[in-house]
């Protein structure tokens, strides 16, 4: 279960059930920006994903039944993308899509994004992948997606901090 009182800048990840994996986080930054650094496609590609890497969007609507893909190079260098539709677009609350990545077998989930405004201009985000089953949840888990969310995370957390300017 998770603490309901988060530490900024700590990145909780449960299994609430055998086929969802929670990640929780809370961001120093209004509601409006975190939302805006999810569905605007330049700022989502100075942050997502591993120290080092670049991430390239090819397309990005953010609407229900607009779709989503961005490539980014693995270690050696191959090229990976990573596709979804969104479903729900609940600005600047709730944003759901699919999650694909080819290159390598990969099953699809449903990923939601929920933003939740906090005293003091925090936000929580709680994202829960749904996979159809316990095994396509676990090989997530092992497949280094914990380094790269970690990583894009304080990519994030640096580019909130530029964006509101000093304090």
């Amino acid at each position: 279960m998770i603490n309901h009182v988060q530490e900024r800048h700590t990145t909780s990840i449960t299994t609430p059930s055998d086929t969802e994996i929670r990640i929780e986080r809370v961001f120093d930054g209004p509601r409006e920006l975190v939302w805006e650094a999810f569905t605007d496609p330049e700022l989502m590609a100075e942050w997502l994903g591993p120290h080092g890497r670049t991430v390239t969007f090819e397309t990005m609507d953010v609407r229900p039944g607009g779709s989503y893909r961005y490539t980014m190079p693995g270690p050696d260098g191959t090229e990976y993308a990573f596709f979804g539709e969104y479903r729900e677009v609940q600005a600047p609350a709730v944003l759901e899509s699919t999650f694909e990545f080819s290159g390598i077998e990969c099953a699809v989930s449903v990923d939601r994004v929920e933003l939740e405004e906090l005293d003091g201009g925090h936000t929580r985000a709680v994202v829960t992948s749904t996979f159809a089953s316990k095994e396509d949840r676990d090989g997530k888990l092992s497949s280094g997606m914990e380094r790269g969310m970690n990583d894009g995370y304080e990519k994030l957390d640096a580019q909130l901090a530029r964006r509101q300017g000093p304090s």
